[in-house]
């Protein structure tokens, strides 16, 4: 309790006298807590509120309880869910108790169903709206079976900046003799415009088209591994020959079995650097330009990649070549 102790100034009036008294009792009350809590989501939860002692079942359930900042502790089990984190909850933190036993399955889309883009039907399990979101040690999986829908493991919306995706495991398990349905094609991990996304220590595998797809500006892609794409390991892509993708960093990763190049830039100033590509049916490193037609990924085919830096690449086993440099002003050593 705070003790005041006023002692009036008989000079002053006594309407001026309670202003002051007013003051002083509110800076007295309790200041409300800005903390985040914590939710917790188990495969057999049974609570709505997702407390440790009554968890939900549903990582949507907690998504949807959650207030911006909070974090969601995900037990170690098997989800069967699409999620969305819609706009209105920036900085939540989601954690599996690890990425090998913490799996998160598409149920095969949303209800309502999504397109992306208009038109074409899409399978999205982590659709991101929200800010400052992470992401991690959860395993993300399109199971196997024939695809019916565009499947993008992780969708990184425009208004979703400053994403973490951290230690995870993406893969797709498609079977049969259509794995690319609709066009364009699946994505492990899908950044659309969202600058200052973060991809870090991830496992990316099975038969994803692209494993790693980004049309945007001022993201890092750094130690993840990747294998097994139908097409690009990791492209920095253009929306159009006259759209900025620059000031990427790909940095340190393990890039290997691409069925066409293992990292393909169309943009501008990004830095490609340390990394490990081998086995690709196309190039180690291509950097675009209107030359390169038909080996750049559309929609931004016919545009050129100027002024990157490529350096200190381990390139081995690509059957397109080691780098191949159509674009202009480009620093490779």
């Amino acid at each position: 309790m705070l003790s005041l102790i006023f002692q009036p100034n008989r000079n002053k009036s006594k309407e001026h006298m309670k202003t002051t008294i007013l003051s002083i009792t509110l800076l007295a009350l309790p200041i409300a807590s800005t903390h985040a809590a914590n939710l917790f989501v188990r495969h057999d939860g049974y609570g709505t509120e997702c407390t440790a002692a009554l968890p939900c079942a549903s990582l949507q359930a907690a998504i949807d309880r959650a207030d911006p900042k909070d974090r969601i502790h995900v037990n170690a089990g098997t989800y069967i869910e699409n999620i969305t984190i819609p706009a209105g909850k920036d900085g939540l933190h989601i954690r599996g108790d690890d990425a090998e036993d913490t799996l998160l399955i598409s149920a095969g889309g949303d209800n309502p169903p999504k397109f992306a883009p208009a038109g074409v039907p899409v399978d999205i399990i982590v659709d991101i709206f929200s800010a400052n979101v992470t992401i991690e040690e959860l395993t993300i999986r399109h199971p196997a079976g024939i695809p019916t829908k565009r499947d993008i493991g992780i969708f990184v919306r425009p208004t979703a900046i400053n994403a973490s995706i951290e230690k995870n495991s993406i893969e797709r398990l498609r079977t049969g003799a259509v794995l690319e349905p609709t066009n364009p094609g699946s994505r492990g991990v899908f950044v659309i415009r969202a600058t200052g996304t973060e991809i870090t220590k991830n496992r990316f595998s099975g038969n994803y088209e692209d494993h790693v797809h980004l049309p945007t500006s001022g993201s890092e892609v750094v130690k993840n591994k990747i294998s097994g794409a139908l097409r690009l390991g990791i492209v920095v892509i253009q929306e159009t020959p006259d759209t900025l993708s620059r000031d990427n960093v790909i940095t340190n990763n393990t890039v290997r079995d691409s069925g066409s190049d293992g990292i393909q830039i169309e943009g501008d100033a990004n830095t490609v650097s340390r990394n490990k590509v081998t086995g690709s049916g196309g190039a180690g490193i291509r950097l675009c330009g209107p030359t390169s037609l038909p080996a750049c990924a559309a929609p931004g085919m016919g545009a050129t990649s100027n002024e990157n830096i490529v350096t200190d690449n381990r390139l081995t086993g690509n059957a397109g070549g080691t780098i191949v440099n159509d674009g202009v002003g480009n620093i490779i050593r």
